[in-house]
């Protein structure tokens, strides 16, 4: 057919097979890949400024809150005296409602990047809602319970990542209002003196909000002790850097070969390669009319 196009071989000398195309491709990219094996190095940049800031903000914090909501539950130390022991509480208090404050304030930073920041910190690709979003979850359920060799090749969060932290997300708004009524039953005055009135109208009344308070931290514990074990397991499976990632930003992937990677947008490097750079590794463009 007239107009369409052969390419040729690196000597001009006649066409190449499409197969030859394809393999010259491939070894192209996996130079590319050999260029970047240093850790935080990677192709993507997945992790932007504020969700790492965001991440490990909520992290430390959700650590402090809890050792020291421990003790507001039942003073583990031994204080010398009862003076000592008031000071002590009052200490203890008043780092964790400072360790809140800084708290809340990251998971706000993090509610509203989800609607501003790249396509892997936005809400649409952590929450599943579509048929293949789901389907997608369903395939990590079966390799975090072995019955699939392979994790499900994405960028960003998994699906079945992005479904438990959805669930996370809402137990740290409940921790914050909850915390929030706490703090307005003790305080009694000032702006949270509004939201003591609200207490009255749970059964059980403080003591409930109190222990339901308590009980959530628990499930913080769990999900922490399972995302350590998960982050490592699946970084030592697919070695794209997921740990390194929430420091630099970075993973070390092959962009095209994900799943929620778009498919019209090309691979750019930190270290300057490019889709343009790969392709002239497998030699010069050059094509020549052939008519059928």
């Amino acid at each position: 057919m007239a107009g369409t196009t052969v390419p040729l071989d690196r000597g001009g000398s006649g066409p190449v097979s499409e197969s030859a195309v394809v393999e010259r491709r491939i070894e192209s990219l996996e130079v590319a890949s050999e260029d970047q094996h240093a850790v935080g190095l990677g192709t993507i940049y997945v992790w932007e400024l504020p969700v790492r800031l965001a991440h490990w903000t909520i992290a430390v914090a959700i650590v402090v809150l809890t050792v020291t909501g421990a003790y507001i539950h039942g003073p583990f130390l031994a204080p010398s005296s009862p003076i000592e022991a008031s000071t002590q509480m009052a200490t203890i208090r008043f780092i964790h409602e400072l360790t809140a404050i800084v708290f809340t304030i990251a998971v706000g930073l993090r509610f509203y990047w989800g609607f501003i920041g790249n396509r892997y910190a936005r809400w649409s690709s952590i929450v599943p809602h579509s048929r293949a979003q789901f389907a997608s979850a369903r395939d990590m359920l079966k390799f975090y319970t072995f019955l699939r060799s392979e994790p499900v090749p994405m960028v960003g969060h998994n699906l079945l990542a992005g479904a438990a932290y959805s669930i996370v997300f809402l137990l740290m708004v409940f921790q914050i209002v909850t915390g929030l009524l706490l703090f307005a039953s003790v305080v009694g005055t000032g702006p949270a003196s509004w939201l003591e009135p609200i207490v009255g109208y749970l059964p059980g009344g403080i003591q409930t909000l109190r222990m339901l308070h308590y009980l959530v931290t628990f499930l913080f514990i769990a999900f922490l002790i399972h995302h350590i074990y998960s982050a490592m397991y699946v970084d030592s499976v697919e070695r794209d850097g997921v740990i390194s990632s929430m420091f630099t930003g970075f993973k070390n992937m092959r962009p095209h070969s994900t799943t929620d990677y778009p498919a019209d947008e090309p691979a750019v490097a930190d270290n300057g390669l490019t889709a343009a750079t790969i392709a002239a590794r497998s030699g010069p463009a050059e094509t020549t009319p052939a008519d059928a």
